[in-house]
């Protein structure tokens, strides 16, 4: 199991860089920062893949196997640990990162659908950090 400071604090963290990153440079119009934006967006998302995999977003003590499964709900959704309900959010991480990877690679070749590939990725990151907020505190 993860601590709950880390599995909130480094989204949040770093969503706010790379979009403050990506930010400042199409305002000062320098390829370099929404490179690094991107990349940014990239490692959150293998932060996520790895989290997940190695089971770090797995509750512990939510069930014990030896016990017998009750017939009606298992649990109610105020029940769920941290992990549990953020769970999906680090699936969306995951898919941002691919999302943040294709922008990356286009900035690099210079292709110019790279913005709306960037623009897409902010735009989720913004929305799953604030979903993620009020996931927790509900």
């Amino acid at each position: 199991m993860i601590s709950n400071f880390t599995v909130l604090t480094i989204p949040q963290w770093a969503i706010f860089a790379a979009i403050t990153v990506m930010i400042y440079g199409w305002v000062e119009k320098k390829r370099p920062f929404g490179i690094v934006g991107s990349a940014i967006f990239v490692a959150l998302g293998i932060f996520a893949a790895w989290a997940i995999a190695a089971g770090l977003m797995v509750p512990e003590s939510m069930l014990e196997i030896n016990e017998n499964l009750p017939k009606d709900e298992l649990f109610t959704p105020d029940e769920l640990p941290v992990e549990g309900r953020l769970l999906p959010f680090y699936w969306v991480l995951m898919f941002n990162g691919i999302i943040a990877l294709a922008a990356m690679l286009l900035e690099i070749f210079g292709k110019k659908s790279a913005t709306w590939f960037k623009v897409i990725s902010v735009i989720i990151a913004i929305v799953v950090f604030f979903l993620m907020m009020a996931v927790v505190r509900a």
